[in-house]
Formats: structure tokens, sequence, C-alpha cells
């Protein structure tokens, strides 16, 4: 399969790499193959070396759309041929903010494309619990912007004190765009 590395900032290599196989996965993983991968303004970031929380080399990659093509024996919900994304953000589950819900500040936080691999492959294992199912209606382009949206969607959530007033987004980039 194709797998995409950036090794050190503007050096991306495409490289071949085995292929990743449905009796490798654990019994609550999917194995899924990419259809499309959004470009983060993040991407950016560690593409010239300004994102100061990425090291290198890394596989980037974390707003997508796949078709699963396996599941593990435990997968209950996902089924091989339905279109997917999943959560990006690797976290421990047992720090104070996890306990309360707040995944995105994880003590231990890991997100694929920055800290962990990404997407950025033919194929790619998630676990059953980070995975959303997309509707049949949308196409892979709209499936891969489910993590901007959801990321816009919650920012708008939570700046409740702004109702009815006016507010300028200015340099805004996909999320800025959608909220």
């Amino acid at each position: 399969m194709r797998q995409a590395i950036m090794h050190e900032p503007g050096k991306l290599e495409i490289r071949q790499v085995p292929d990743l196989k449905a009796d490798s996965l654990n019994t609550d993983e999917i194995l899924i193959r990419i259809m499309r991968i959004g470009v983060c303004g993040s991407d950016i970031h560690v593409y010239h070396g300004e994102h100061p929380a990425t090291p290198y080399p890394v596989i980037q990659g974390h707003e997508y759309s796949a078709t699963v093509v396996a599941v593990g024996k435990e997968v209950k919900e996902i089924k091989p041929g339905m279109k997917v994304t999943a959560r990006p953000q690797l976290v421990c589950g047992t720090c104070g903010p996890c306990l309360r819900g707040q995944y995105n500040a994880c003590q231990e936080l890991k997100v694929q494309g920055f800290q962990a691999p990404g997407v950025a492959q033919d194929l790619f294992i998630v676990p059953e619990d980070r995975v959303v199912i997309l509707d049949d209606s949308m196409d892979f382009e709209q499936g891969a912007m489910v993590e901007p949206a959801a990321v816009g969607a919650h920012s708008t959530r939570r700046a409740s004190d702004l109702k009815n007033k006016n507010v300028v987004i200015s340099g805004a980039g996909t999320i800025g765009n959608l909220v």
C-alpha cells in the first residue's frame, strides 16, 4: 500500500509498505480504506516545520472518510462496505478531563497526524469506539469534512455569550468558514 511520510519539514515521501491485513485486527478494530483526506491548516504548519507539538517523521492526515474493509470479531455496529470517519484523538480515558468527557483536554492526548501516525495511507486500522458512521447520502468529500465541522460546531456551542452579537472571523480557513 502507499503511505505518505514527512521525514522533516518540506520533505514528503510516498513509499510502498506492506498492506495492513484483516487477520491482524484486534477484536474491537476496524480496517478501513481511506477514500478522501482533508488538508487542515495545522497540516500546513507541520509541512513548514511550524507546529511545535509534532515530531518528525510523521504520517499526516486526520480529516478523512473511508470505506470499511473488515471488522474485528467483537465489532457490533460497523459492517464491511460502510462509509465512516473517526475521531483522531487518542486519549487515556482515565485522567480528570477524560472522566468529565473532555477528551480534547486529556493529559495524555495524542492526535493522529501530529503526535501519532495519521491516515495518509491506503489502509488504516481504527478502534470501533472512535468510528463515526457516515450516512449513505454523504459522499466521501463531505465525509472528510465531518471533523472540521465538529470543531466548528463545538466552538460555536461554547460561545453562548456571543448570542445575538455581531462577530468577525478573521483569517478564516475551513473551520473559520464553517463557524
